[in-house]
């Protein structure tokens, strides 16, 4: 993984020692509870941890429907909105242009996956500018996490994925200077919690694919006379070459009687199998209803669970934007890019308006009481700042005082018309 980088704009070359690793291909195997909780005690021990286990096992369970389905709308509710770099309430072009490239949406997924495998750690490499393309192109490396141990004690990339070794000192120099490093270090990772129902989920299916194969198809049954060996033998020919369905050969006078499970109506195959998809979804969408529709599925109760799931967008998002400005914006600054004053935000989405207008409300109810800056009220809205914005603004002021002073001077002819009024009335004094 050699990285060479160059500087922005500049005529400045820095070079970045290489991370050279040991990669092993992902070991795929038939997998059971144990296997699951022998990848966690690897995980936790203290003289050697071990995460090799872990994440071959995290690599298989993401062959699975249920859990592509809900990890994909958690990157998908990131990746449909945009970034975007402010400063003072302008947009700068040239870094809203870096934040919008494809390599840019790859980064993110990387940084948003810490929430699905846990600690992460990222090498950039090099940011180029392409004049044919007129975009940019970011070269970064997603160290293997099986190699990086950021327990305490460690903090260290080993050579070895099954030796936890200080070989590489990523929080040190020069290595610190590009990376990016979040998560924590003890964190396993939502996929790694539900893969103990992806696993449970496979034995389902093998038990109902094994009762499919020998209760499916009808059951045939044949006799024969007790001392007649060679019409047993001849029977037992016919059945086997009479497809592979079960039967049962037995002499006159023995008896075969099926007990059926007291639930076996209920198909338990079935509900164990749904058990655990609603389990996965609860794990990495915190609700049920906006994946599979249940028997008590409303409305209302639908509502609920999508605002629970909004709010785990929301928990991304503000992750993902506590590494963009602050970790990553300060490998920008290598690359000779100006961030200061600035900040990176994902724009408002257009279509909430619904949103937007709780929004407005709170925030005209907070400026009876503190002040709020112009400035913020920009990026949360997503309005562009006006290139005059001085000058209108005093035209602002200048227009509500003349307002202001209009309404005094009516005021106060409506108080000496009324006064006028008073004194031209009789005194007139009322009984009761």
């Amino acid at each position: 993984m050699a990285a060479t980088i160059q500087q922005h704009k500049t005529n400045n070359t820095t070079k970045v020692q290489p991370l050279n690793i040991t990669l092993a291909p992902v070991y795929h195997q038939s997998s059971d509870i144990s296997v699951w909780k022998r990848a966690l005690n690897n995980f936790l021990s203290l003289q050697n941890p071990n995460r090799t286990l872990l994440y071959d096992l995290i690599d298989d369970i993401t062959l699975d429907g249920q859990i592509e389905a809900t990890w994909s709308k958690r990157v998908d509710a990131i990746n449909s909105t945009p970034l975007i770099f402010s400063r003072d309430g302008k947009q700068d072009d040239d870094i809203n242009r870096l934040l919008s490239c494809p390599d840019m949406s790859n980064l993110i997924k990387d940084i948003h996956s810490t929430v699905a495998y846990g600690y992460t750690l990222i090498q950039i490499q090099d940011i180029t500018y392409s004049d044919s393309e007129e975009n940019y192109h970011i070269i970064y490396d997603v160290i293997n996490r099986k190699h990086v141990h950021p327990e305490r004690g460690f903090e260290c990339v080993s050579v070895e994925q099954n030796q936890a070794t200080k070989d590489i000192l990523y929080k040190q120099p020069p290595f610190s200077d590009y990376m990016l490093y979040m998560g924590n270090p003890y964190d396993k990772g939502l996929l790694f919690k539900a893969a103990q129902y992806v696993i449970y989920k496979r034995g389902g299916f093998g038990d109902w694919a094994q009762f499919a194969e020998m209760f499916g198809m009808p059951f045939r049954e044949m006799t024969y006379d007790e001392y007649d060996e060679a019409t047993r033998i001849k029977m037992e020919n016919l059945l086997r070459e009479w497809g592979a369905a079960a039967f049962l050969l037995h002499p006159k006078g023995s008896e075969l009687t099926l007990h059926p499970a007291s639930n076996a109506g209920n198909s338990p195959f079935a509900e164990l199998i749904a058990f655990c998809d609603a389990s996965i979804s609860k794990c990495i969408l915190g609700n049920t209803l906006t994946t599979e529709q249940g028997s008590t599925g409303t409305q209302a109760l639908g509502s609920v669970h999508m605002q629970v799931e909004e709010q785990k967008h929301t928990a991304d998002k503000q992750f993902i934007l506590s590494v963009l400005n602050s970790q990553f914006r300060s490998v920008l600054s290598r690359f000779g890019f100006n961030l200061k004053g600035g900040s990176i935000f994902f724009a408002s989405p257009e279509k909430d308006w619904q949103q937007l207008q709780t929004k407005y409300f709170v925030l005209s109810g907070l400026s009876s009481m503190i002040p709020i800056a112009d400035d913020y009220l920009y990026e949360e809205f997503d309005i562009p700042k006006p290139d005059n914005y001085e000058e209108l603004k005093e035209e602002k002021k200048q227009e509500k005082q003349a307002l202001q002073q209009a309404q005094q001077q009516d005021n106060s002819k409506d108080d000496n018309n009324n006064q006028k009024q008073n004194n031209a009335l009789p005194d007139v004094d009322f009984f009761v």
